[in-house]
């Protein structure tokens, strides 16, 4: 069932298709109109700038585009009023008949509402995190793990089917550094005294993994052959801390559906398949790039080398294939990668990324627009920093001088809920500051705990009057409810409805924070009213006296549990019907 404001939308498309084809109108961005329905200071239920937007667009003078957009308004079944403003929006009344049908529906629907097969069964790649595997989870990646958990709910819900991948980086120089870090703690298990140099990773968890080899292996290491032991050293040590990973990420609900690890792709030959790809485009040659910008040494010299025509496609110059020692690039290895995801059939690949990656991303969606002949085969969403501050002050990390701040950490401090709903609560492209104190104070200036709060309040509601024998398990006359409602009433019930669209936008913008918006939005209207019930009897939501406008409050009451439930399902965060 079609809410109104998809159907505002959908009649505002097909004017535009309509006016566009008969040379009324130039043809425009669509992404422009917007329809709006929380804003205290609009005439009428909702309100849109649409008019505006077209009449920039009028090709023909003799169109009278206010007529013919009232006109069509107008015809549709469910507006009950329709004017445009001096200011040029057009603003318009819902039917309240309509509004009721919808109240109705969205109870029958219950943890369905809202849900849509926006995505048509589409297949689409989630890879986030992707943390190479040489410590504990820290705070850098929390922002990107739960964003991208989020975005992978949003999609779900969205009739997208969708997949959770996490990319092991287990190859190259870190997990190298990694390993010979983790045999220095191994001998110093055994009684030999050892140096960290300034590029290995002093973190006291080495020691934990060192104290199981040592308890496994006894002194096996001590005297063995050298490349058995690196390779022993960097696996055993990847292999615990992708464990580690795991179990970190669970504490927050975030569960992978598979992880990928580079070696796989370095032994395979799928690179191979990658250069054929490129090769036989034209997009390979031998080159030699410019020196790298802020590079002052002096040891630098030009040297040949396979490069890819990057700067043909999306990038602003070509980029190394292979190293000087004929190794493939970090690069054409994590190409190679989104090869792979590429040919498990994917429809879209979605990567989260921090946004110190952004230079990178031009180069990736060059490649994969090679592959895939899209533009946007390829999505990068990208989060900026968290910055943790205690006490008012802000805590300093750094994983190679040990003294970083893990996740495990952090929730032992604020839960689960805070962190989720906080890191999906702003613009991903947003820098946060998280403050380890204000996310777990209990009042309105805490939006996880105002918005669960609101749930709280409405759930004892509905007991309390369930003890009293009242409920809407027998009401089956929605019509009558319109009689009881008042206009802060019809408010939330408005929003409440429009919960659907806010979801689409959520998931089509890839942006949680929409979701976050909206419920701390409903939320203030919702203890603004109970705020008022405290002065004016009349507004009170149980009456005794009258069990059908009590079951009216209830049935609003109900429908902003299942909206909110949906909300925090999505966001991943629990409720609870008592605080």
């Amino acid at each position: 069932m079609n809410n109104h404001i998809d159907l505002l939308f959908n009649y505002f498309n097909e004017f535009a298709d309509d006016s566009i084809k008969s040379n009324y109108l130039d043809s425009f961005n669509r992404k422009s109109i917007s329809i709006d329905f929380s804003s205290k200071s609009r005439q009428g239920d909702v309100s849109s700038n649409f008019y505006l937007v077209a009449i920039k667009k009028i090709l023909d003078k003799q169109f009278n585009l206010k007529d013919e957009l009232l006109k069509g308004i107008h015809n549709l079944s469910f507006i009950d009023k329709c004017e445009i403003s001096k200011n040029g929006f057009i603003n318009i009344n819902i039917k309240k008949k309509f509004l009721i049908d919808q109240v109705e529906y969205l109870l029958n629907q219950q943890n369905q509402f809202g849900k849509s097969n926006l995505g048509n069964g589409k297949k689409v790649n989630v890879e986030f995190v992707s943390a190479n595997p040489t410590g504990p989870v820290t705070i850098a990646h929390m922002r990107g793990a739960v964003l991208g958990d989020v975005i992978s709910s949003l999609l779900s819900n969205t009739g997208h089917e969708v997949t959770r991948e996490y990319y092991v980086n287990n190859a190259g120089s870190q997990i190298d550094i990694l390993g010979k870090s983790l045999f220095k703690r191994y001998l110093e298990l055994h009684g030999e005294k050892t140096e960290l140099s300034s590029n290995e990773y002093p973190g006291e968890y080495l020691i934990d993994i060192a104290k199981l080899i040592e308890k496994k292996d006894e002194d096996k290491w001590l005297h063995h052959d050298s490349s058995q032991k690196e390779n022993y050293f960097k696996d055993f040590a990847v292999k615990y801390l992708i464990e580690f990973i795991e179990q970190d990420l669970m504490l927050l609900n975030i569960k992978f559906d598979k992880f990928s690890f580079e070696t796989d792709i370095v032994s395979s030959n799928i690179i191979s398949d990658l250069f054929k790809i490129l090769d036989k485009k034209n997009l390979l040659y031998n080159g030699v790039l410019e020196k790298p910008k802020g590079d002052d040494s002096d040891d630098w010299e030009p040297r040949e080398q396979l490069l890819f025509k990057s700067s043909e496609i999306l990038d602003d110059q070509d980029r190394a294939f292979k190293k000087f020692n004929g190794e493939w690039t970090y690069f054409a290895n994590d190409a190679a990668y989104h090869l792979d995801k590429y040919n498990r059939k994917f429809d879209q690949l979605i990567n989260i990324w921090g946004a110190d990656h952004v230079g990178y991303i031009p180069r990736m969606k060059s490649v994969l627009k090679t592959i895939s002949g899209e533009d946007d085969y390829l999505e990068i969403v990208t989060c900026q920093i968290v910055r943790l501050i205690k006490n008012n002050e802000i805590l300093k990390m750094s994983k190679r001088e040990g003294n970083f701040i893990t996740l495990q950490e952090v929730y032992n401090q604020v839960g689960k809920d805070s962190l989720r709903y906080f890191m999906v609560s702003t613009k991903s492209e947003t820098s946060m500051d998280f403050d380890l104190n204000k996310v777990i104070e209990k009042n309105k200036d805490n939006p996880v705990f105002y918005c669960q709060y609101a749930y709280a309040r409405a759930s004892s509601v509905i007991n309390k009057a369930g003890d009293l024998g009242i409920n809407i398990k027998s009401f089956n006359d929605f019509t009558e409810i319109i009689n009881y409602l008042s206009d802060d009433e019809i408010e939330i019930i408005l929003k409440l409805l429009s919960y659907p669209y806010i979801l689409k936008l959520a998931s089509i913008a890839r942006e949680p924070h929409r979701l976050t918006n909206f419920i701390e939005d409903v939320s203030a209207s919702f203890h603004s009213f109970w705020n008022k019930g405290k002065e004016n009897e009349s507004l009170r939501f149980i009456d005794e006296k009258n069990i059908i406008k009590t079951q009216t409050k209830l049935i609003w009451l109900q429908s902003m549990r299942i909206v909110f439930e949906n909300i925090f399902n999505i966001i991943g965060i629990d409720y609870h019907e008592t605080m």
